[in-house]
This record gives C-alpha cells, structure tokens and sequence, in this order.
C-alpha cells in the first residue's frame, strides 16, 4: 500500500521558479506600496526670494582679492545711481520677489545705512520697469543721547516720502546685540517700540532672529500681540553674529533644528518662516532650509561673498545667487512667488 501512495507535490505550484507575467494589481499591493503613499506637503509653499544688491561693505574686500567687478555703484561718480538701478531690475527679473538695499552715495560710492530721498529716487527708477517688495532698515542711533536704537525717526522719512508705505513695505527688527563698549543695542524697549509703530503703519516688522534669542522674541513680540500675524521670521545663520553655519554636517543639522525651535511655537499658517544665510556654506543651508519647507530667503551680495562652500568663486552680482537658488528651486518642484503674492503670503497691505 505504501508503494501505491502518490508523493504530495501541491507545493510545487506555490513555488515561482520562472518569471511569470506580472498581474498589476497583485504586484502593486504586496512589492510597491510606496505608490499607495500620501503627498509630502513639506515643499509645496511658494518661495519669495528677496535680494540685497549692494551690500554695507567697502570696496576694499574685492580689490584686495583682484576683483575687477565691484558692487554695483560702489565707484560713486555719474553712472552710481543707475548702477544700483539696474541691479534691481536684473534681480527681479531673475526671480526676486523683493528688494533690501544700503544706497550707495554719488560722491564717494560708500553706503549709508538708510537715505530715504536717495533710497526713494533708485527704488522710483526701479519701479520705472518691475514691481517687487521694498525690505529695509529704518533704524538709526545717536550715542550722545542714549545707546539703543530709533526704530521710528527713519520709519517716518520713508512714510512721508512715499505718502504710505512704497518706499518701506516691511522693515528689519534685528536681535543680535553688540558686544563692544561704545556701540549700539537693540534694546527691548526700542523693539517694541518699533513693532507697535510699524504695524500702526502697515510696515511688516521682518523679525530678524538669532536662534539663541527666538524664547526672548517670542515672549515680548508674538505673545503679546504686538505683531499681527502672520508673522515673518527670518532666522539668521551664517550673518553677523550668528555663524552656526561653518562645519558640516552640524550646520544642516542646526539649520533643521533651528526650523523645529520656532515651528515647536508657532504654527505655519500663523507666519512665514524665513532665512537670513550667510558665510561659506550659505548654499547648503539655504538648500536644507528649501527641503525643510522654508518660504522665505534673502539672497545677495550683502552676507554672501563665496559662491561654493568649497571653493574660492566670489559673487559678483546678487542676479547670480537668485539665480542659483531659483535654479534649485525649480529642480525641487517649488514655485518662486511674484512680488504681489509675497505681500499676500507675508500680510503686507500696500498703502501708497
């Protein structure tokens, strides 16, 4: 009876020893369920490029590196003014939503930090060809009077020239302090003594912060309501004191951890999360930041001199940054907002 019995081979037809032809459905569900996966929606804001044209430092820093091209209107003489115009336009025809620049003066080519008649007459000729949103500095100091800065008094010029807001659509609260005996500080009282002027007068405060200070910020300006929401933060990294920036891989790992900080306080659809980069590794935190979700940048010649973490190339034209950026952003899938959708995303009424 056992040489009778037939051997049980049913599991051979379990096996798949040919590549047979592939059912769809069968497939899809048990080799690739990543298709099945939802959008990631971390990229999909608009990014507003704002660009600095000419940047505060002197010549000197080019020249002593054989540079022959220089910031735009820093030889001063007949073609200054225009020189700086014509940089705004190229910028924004690049692709920047907005404008953030020193005028540099005719009669020796150095820049002032803020000159409303001669901010007013380069950004009307600018205006002549392309729109885009007016980012500045409306602060001055006067130490015989006291240490902290006046957000207000230079607010005022740019209001009276523009009859409204044209010439200052969004202006900086800086957070970083001076260190040195005999300078400046942007004291709390004169912050919120700017922030509550310049939403009195549709002037979007652009909060410039240090990462260490964002507790500090959050607790004297968001809190209390003195900014009007959305928000814009902008997170320095890589410019004046804050270099957090300089090894890698800890500078993308800050850069994502600094986002996470604020995002930890503040929810997306109550501001605009920005970023102020710096130094020799600007592009590839500038790059984390875009995978991060990040919806706001500034861009130019003012804090970024090398175009590569790893080599020597100098940036010559703040076009050329914007149009790195605008370059990686279209490789990642995201959009580039026109100057009338960054005053939408960021809240700025346009008042002139």
């Amino acid at each position: 009876m056992i040489k009778d019995r037939k051997p049980d081979y049913s599991w051979i037809k379990e096996m798949e020893p040919i590549h047979a032809i592939i059912d769809p459905e069968a497939e899809t569900k048990r080799e690739l369920p990543v298709l099945d996966e939802p959008k990631s929606m971390t990229m999909d804001k608009k990014v507003i490029l704002e660009a600095a044209t000419t940047g505060w430092q002197p010549t000197w820093w080019w020249r002593d590196r054989g540079e022959e091209v220089l910031p735009p209107g820093s030889r001063g003489g007949e073609t200054c003014v225009q020189e700086q115009v014509d940089s705004i336009i190229e910028c924004v025809k690049a692709g920047a939503a907005g404008i953030h620049t020193h005028p540099r003066r005719a009669s020796d080519g150095l820049p002032v930090l803020h000159e409303a008649k001669l901010t007013a007459e380069i950004y009307d000729r600018a205006f002549d060809e392309v729109d885009f949103v007016t980012f500045g500095h409306a602060f001055t100091w006067d130490l015989r009077k006291g240490e902290a800065v006046d957000f207000v008094g230079p607010a005022e010029e740019f209001l009276e020239l523009g009859k409204g807001n044209k010439y200052l659509q969004s202006a900086l609260i800086p957070s970083y302090g001076s260190h040195e005996e005999g300078r400046f500080l942007y004291t709390e009282e004169a912050m919120i003594e700017g922030v509550t002027f310049y939403e009195e007068n549709d002037i979007k405060p652009i909060c410039s912060i240090e990462p260490y200070f964002f507790p500090q910020f959050k607790r004297m300006i968001f809190d209390t309501g003195l900014a009007k929401k959305p928000f814009l933060i902008a997170l320095q990294m890589g410019k004046h004191g804050d270099d957090q920036q300089f090894c890698d891989p800890w500078s993308y790992l800050q850069m994502i951890t600094n986002m996470g900080l604020v995002r930890s306080a503040i929810s997306d659809e109550d501001m605009t999360l920005g970023l102020h980069p710096g130094g020799r590794n600007w592009l590839a935190v500038t790059v984390v930041a875009l995978l991060n979700g990040i919806q706001y940048i500034r861009l130019g010649i003012e804090d970024i001199f090398f175009l590569w973490p790893h080599k020597d190339d100098i940036a010559h034209k703040t076009s050329k940054t914007i149009e790195m950026i605008k370059n990686i952003c279209e490789q990642l899938g995201r959009e580039l907002a026109t100057p009338e959708e960054a005053r939408e995303i960021m809240g700025i009424k346009y008042t002139s």
